[in-house]
């Protein structure tokens, strides 16, 4: 990851430019996080005006959880952009490798991280379906945004860790996680359609 610039330091225009530009990264892995990552910060921003009002003072201790825990999901979208991108250069690089461990390593990584987002992704669509009965009324429509958001981060991660599975040497192994992807990301969007469809009261 040392190789790759971390994009949360660097004007958002940056990372724009380098998505664009003729590089294979950052890529779809990447930019899927960076969309997780932008759900994340819109859900925190929902709560952080929910926290600490009298109206949803019984549920603040759950509130108070949720922060942290988009907090981390945030983070953690970050570190995966990074983790995407070395992920990609590795597996590019044992492609041409005698050393069968090492493409079978790259190819293991390559397939863990994209996961890994949807992973995160759907948890945070699962955050906002518990939490959405009780968030500030006035800024409801950013939390289904970063729902939807967050679904989509979710779909775009499992399209990259789709393009790996094939490449397995062990297709049982590929078929449970495509069956994992396909359980996920079914949790994910169900969580991102309660959201969307819900009317705040």
């Amino acid at each position: 990851m040392s190789t790759f610039e971390d994009y949360r330091l660097l004007p958002f225009g940056r990372f724009l430019d380098d998505i664009s530009a003729k590089t294979p990264v950052p890529g779809g892995g990447s930019v899927a996080a960076a969309v997780g990552a932008l759900a994340a910060a819109l859900a925190r921003m929902v709560v952080q005006f929910t926290v600490g009002k009298k109206k949803y003072a019984e549920h603040e201790e759950q509130l108070q959880q949720m922060l942290a825990e988009l907090r981390r999901a945030g983070e953690m979208f970050g570190e995966l952009m990074g983790e995407d991108m070395a992920a990609y250069e590795r597996y590019a690089a044992a492609r041409q490798s005698p050393d069968e461990q090492e493409r079978a390593r790259a190819l293991a990584t390559a397939v863990a991280v994209p996961m890994e987002i949807v992973a995160v992704a759907a948890a945070v669509t699962a955050r906002l379906d518990e939490c959405k009965g009780f968030m500030n009324a006035m800024l409801f429509s950013d939390a289904q945004v970063a729902a939807i958001l967050a679904e989509a981060a979710a779909a775009s991660a499992a399209i990259t860790a789709r393009g790996n599975l094939p490449h397995l040497p062990d297709q049982n192994e590929a078929r449970q996680l495509a069956e994992k992807l396909d359980a996920m990301l079914s949790r994910a969007k169900a969580h991102r359609d309660a959201v969307v469809g819900y009317v705040v009261k």
